[in-house]
């Protein structure tokens, strides 16, 4: 830390509940919540060093300043367990106000890391893209997917963070502190170190817009990805079962409202006979969003979701009831319903219906209402009217019931593979199917009368019969040159 800046440098300090304690033979043990551990014989300095941690604790300056009495060596092992104590989470930093604390950094991972020295203060600074808000408990914390750490800011530090949503100097951005100018700076310095605010240029871009690979994040996707892919140490992951007893868990299978249109079922030893290989399926399958006539019929429909979606086996016991399916699914919990949109199908009147699983049927939900008409044109894709639309709908707390940290991540897996499943069936029967890029979760829910935050759609797949015969029916199934032929660019 350069000397001259050093009123911008924060404090050190463990968090409450943690010190250090002095053993036999000179090793320093770390002692939290959990237990002691022992960080091993350090350089007299780098101990003293530490001290200062302890309370209050010191400035960062101040830190560094003792451990560098003992020479590189001292030093060296402060910033190794300096690491360690971030990544056990039994470190922050804080910069304190005339009023008291005016923020704390709290590092959430033994990878974070600060930069070694604030930016220039004539460096315009922008507050990072990534960059959210957010209440914890009863403070208010500033993240980022692209930061391991968390900073926890007091009232008077908002001012000055929204004057960084435009690029803005340390000075100016402090002037917005209100008699908290030198705490301001501080973690303007701060921020800067951790890459929650970027450097800008005059016309206020930063790195995030500039560099090739950031610059095609959105902020959601980067969010996602980073929140469900690398867990930060002490965030709850698995099956933790958190609100057992205290918020009901769903039913496997959900009870139907009316009474269930029987839907044929197939004979599964004349396919296993009669299907094709399983390589030809994966070779031939096509996104295909023409559809031929007649038809998709009830048949073929009850043929398709048999195959892919009906509950071989029910288990009741445990925790919480459990299906086997055709699809896998995350601790064989299912939470997908499979909503069928039919426009148009030989044997059913058109309108909204709900599949049931157990019994192999579907039950009435809506006619052809205003809701459901909208799925249908947004499922369209600029071809030929849809035939049927499937849609897979969340029961979220079935995940979220069991799953810790990464419930939707999940959820989002087996819409895929259940997805994947009904088009390879659909393959293997000669029907035409194409996936839907974009659904609208509002127009389902007014569709199925649902809640979006316990039931909604996450997934849509168009089924209908194939513009040109894919299959002999009633012999073994071969598909013929000219489908092979058909390669056009969106088919594939």
């Amino acid at each position: 830390m350069n000397r001259a800046r050093a009123h911008l440098s924060p404090w050190l300090a463990l968090v409450p509940g943690a010190a250090f304690l002095r053993t036999r033979g000179g090793h320093l043990r770390a002692r939290d919540g959990k237990g002691d551990v022992s960080l091993g014989l350090l350089p007299a300095a780098t101990k003293s060093a530490l001290r200062l941690l302890q309370g209050r604790g010191a400035s960062e300056d101040a830190v560094l300043e003792r451990a560098s009495r003992g020479g590189l060596e001292a030093e060296a092992h402060l910033h190794l367990v300096l690491r360690w104590l971030a990544g056990r989470r039994l470190l922050r930093y804080v910069i304190h106000g005339r009023a008291g604390t005016f923020a704390t950094l709290e590092p959430l991972s033994e990878h974070f890391e600060l930069q070694p020295e604030p930016p220039p203060p004539e460096q315009a600074l922008r507050l990072s893209r990534f960059a959210y808000l957010r209440r914890e408990g009863g403070a208010l914390a500033l993240e980022s997917p692209r930061v391991r750490a968390r900073v926890h800011l007091a009232p008077a530090a908002l001012p000055v963070l929204a004057a960084l949503a435009a690029p803005t100097t340390a000075r100016d951005a402090a002037g917005h502190a209100r008699g908290n100018g030198r705490a301001a700076r501080a973690l303007v310095a701060l921020l800067a170190r951790t890459r929650l605010l970027v450097a800008s240029d005059t016309e206020g871009d930063t790195e995030e817009e500039r560099h090739p690979a950031l610059r095609l994040w959105e902020f959601h996707d980067l969010l996602f990805h980073t929140r469900t892919r690398r867990p930060q140490r002490g965030q709850p992951l698995g099956a933790t079962y958190r609100l057992a007893g205290r918020v009901p868990q769903l039913p496997a299978v959900v009870p139907p409202r009316s009474p269930v249109l029987p839907l044929p079922r197939p004979d599964l030893d004349a396919l296993t006979r009669e299907d094709p290989t399983f390589t030809s399926v994966l070779e031939l399958r096509r996104s295909e969003r023409r559809y031929g006539t007649p038809p998709l019929d009830r048949d073929q429909l009850g043929e398709l979701l048999f195959r892919a979606a009906r509950v071989r086996e029910l288990h009741p016991e445990g925790p919480e009831e459990r299906t086997l399916r055709p699809s896998p699914s995350a601790g064989a919990l299912h939470p997908l319903e499979i909503y069928v949109a039919v426009g148009t199908c030989e044997g059913l009147p058109p309108g909204l219906y709900r599949y049931e699983p157990l019994s192999h049927g579907l039950e009435p939900r809506a006619g052809l209402t205003a809701p459901v008409r909208a799925l249908l044109a947004d499922a369209r894709q600029g071809r030929s009217p849809v035939q049927v639309l499937l849609v897979l709908a969340a029961r979220f707390q079935r995940v979220s019931y069991k799953y810790e940290g990464f419930a939707y991540a999940c959820i989002l897996k087996d819409a895929g593979v259940l997805l994947q499943t009904l088009t390879l069936a659909a393959t293997a029967m000669g029907l035409a199917s194409c996936m839907v890029g974009w659904g609208n979760p509002d127009t389902f829910e007014r569709a199925a009368i649902t809640l979006g935050e316990e039931e909604t759609s996450v997934a849509e797949l168009v089924i209908g019969s194939a513009p040109t015969p894919r299959l002999r029916p009633g012999a073994r199934r071969r598909y013929p040159p000219a489908v092979r032929r058909r390669r056009q660019p969106w088919n594939r």
